[in-house]
């Protein structure tokens, strides 16, 4: 419970205002009366002079009592909704987070107040439920590869006449891969989750780093070939780890669900540096399609095609683009599916860094290529 000390409450000072002020008036009142009495009655007497002070004391005496309760009356009214506002917050906790604040009838200021506190309520409680969320589906993808692991290497151990360990070893090591992407992207999901952490930015070549990504990606063995189509030089300001990662994700997702080609592109709209990335694999259907940028989510195809992925690399890339100021989108497609990453270009960023500048570049935390 707030305690509050008589003399600084609202209440209080309103009311020891006010009475001062009242006061501050019949005394200047008073003298300029007093002055005037003076010239008028030279001849007066002097007990009729005094009973004169005594009544107009007495007088200002009861005006600056009446102005005191009146004020205290009327700011205690006023200030009623505050304490009801002040004795609901008090019993707000974190697992009581549905409670609302009662919003006082009327467009005044305590009304305006009552109604921002209950916004801020409502998305703290919708971030928590979030955060509980994701750390439930961490969980449960995290338990079914331990599962795994460890049903793998009981067998091996329940059955040791078995003429080699290989195929155990070689499911158990599958099952630490998974594992190990399920971990990173979690990692780099708390990264972007967490405001107080700023990646260092610096200006990039977007056109060099597209090229070098796509080398990089056509240097696999097993993988379709990327096609890369640019558009002259475009520069950003950004998180170069990030931007890569994010790179890495489309068209790891794309050359997964490729029959024979993934395209690159990189144009301008407007102030905007725009990428594509599209396949020609069977698409994504339009039920699905605000789906798949949801954390944890798989859809069959993508289940089938890689039963490693950790459902967040979409979630991650689509995170990456709102921390930079742009957007991430699975727009239409004649064949396959096509998604379209928007950064704002150099010199119409509306992205603010807050972190360092970033050191030289190098390969170090980048994700592995399958």
């Amino acid at each position: 419970m707030t305690i509050v000390h008589p003399l600084r409450s609202i209440r209080a000072r309103c009311t020891a205002a006010i009475s001062l002020l009242v006061l501050v008036v019949l005394v200047m009142l008073d003298t300029a009366v007093l002055s005037i009495r003076r010239s008028l009655s030279a001849g007066a007497t002097t007990g009729l002079l005094r009973g004169h002070n005594l009544e107009l004391l007495l007088t200002g005496f009861g005006l600056v009592l009446t102005a005191g309760a009146a004020t205290w009356w009327a700011v205690g009214r006023v200030l009623r909704p505050v304490r009801a506002i002040r004795t609901h917050i008090d019993k707000i906790t974190a697992n009581d987070l549905g409670r609302r604040l009662p919003v006082p009838p009327g467009d005044d200021e305590i009304a305006e107040l009552a109604r921002a506190a209950n916004h801020t309520f409502a998305r703290l409680e919708e971030a928590i439920a979030q955060q509980r969320g994701f750390a439930a589906m961490a969980s449960h993808e995290l338990r079914n590869p331990i599962a795994g692991l460890r049903a793998e290497l009981e067998d091996a151990l329940e059955h040791p006449e078995d003429p080699g360990p290989g195929h155990s070893l070689r499911t158990a090591l599958t099952t630490v891969d998974r594992l190990d992407t399920i971990v990173a992207d979690l990692l780099a999901q708390a990264r972007l989750d967490d405001a107080g952490i700023a990646a260092p930015h610096e200006l990039i070549d977007l056109t060099e780093l597209l090229i070098q990504e796509t080398a990089r990606m056509n240097k696999t063995i097993h993988g379709i070939p990327v096609r890369l189509r640019v558009e002259g030089e475009l520069w950003v300001f950004g998180s170069r780890i990030q931007l890569i990662r994010a790179l890495t994700n489309l068209l790891g997702n794309a050359r997964r669900h490729a029959v024979s080609a993934v395209g690159l592109t990189l144009t301008t709209a407007g102030d905007q540096a725009v990428i594509a990335v599209t396949d020609d694999g069977p698409g994504i259907p339009l039920a699905d399609r605000q789906r798949v940028f949801e954390r944890f989510t798989r859809l069959e195809d993508a289940r089938r095609l890689d039963a490693g992925g950790s459902g967040l690399g979409l979630a991650i890339t689509r995170d990456i683009a709102h921390s930079h100021g742009g957007s991430l989108n699975l727009e239409d497609s004649a064949v396959g599916a096509r998604f379209v990453l928007r950064i704002p270009q150099l010199g119409t960023s509306r992205l603010t860094p807050a972190g360092p500048i970033a050191e030289p570049y190098t390969d170090e935390g980048l994700p592995a290529l399958q």
